[in-house]
């Protein structure tokens, strides 16, 4: 067992690496804000399973127009994770496991950052700022929503949801 962990951190040593200059005041500041940013989407949905509730965090797009927005539903899939239920995070939305796993490695890779006070080198940092990398995941969760209102139209719920919203009921008077 004690091989197995230490292949296992030399191939994470591999992968990972502490830049040899620390992080000035300036280069903190964002981390701080990274930081909040990524772990306020995972503490809220503990909270919301604990039933708090923000009246007004509701999807704009969706109250007034009964159209789901490309995020409606991550929410509700982060809550599904907190809880443990993954079947029913893929099921309110598909890219909810993803992000709650990008926003868990965010969380990691900032604090270590700030702990160390060095940049950390990692492979998936290239990977993450080149365009093709970026276009290709927004293409991919684009075509995800098309289905979903695909989906939502030939169900008809679509425009169920569209007249019973306030612009579509403003509209139809």
């Amino acid at each position: 067992m004690k091989i197995n962990v230490s292949v296992s951190i030399l191939r994470l040593e591999r992968l990972v690496e502490l830049s040899k200059h620390r992080l000035s005041s300036k280069e903190r500041l964002p981390r701080w804000g990274i930081l909040s940013l990524c772990s306020s989407p995972i503490v809220g949905a503990y909270f919301y399973n604990q039933g708090y509730r923000l009246s007004f965090l509701v999807c704009p797009l969706r109250h007034w127009t009964g159209i789901p927005c490309p995020t409606c539903g991550m929410t509700r899939s982060f809550m599904a994770i907190v809880r443990g239920d993954g079947d029913q995070a893929l099921t309110e939305h598909l890219f909810g496991p993803v992000l709650f796993t990008v926003f868990l490695i965010t969380i990691v890779h900032v604090a270590i950052e700030l702990l160390t006070g060095k940049k950390i080198l990692v492979f998936y940092d290239k990977l993450f700022r080149q365009r093709k990398f970026q276009l290709l995941c927004l293409l991919i969760y684009l075509l995800y929503y098309g289905l979903r209102l695909h989906h939502l139209l030939i169900t008809g719920e679509l425009s169920v949801a569209w007249e019973q919203s306030p612009l579509g009921q403003w509209l139809a008077s």
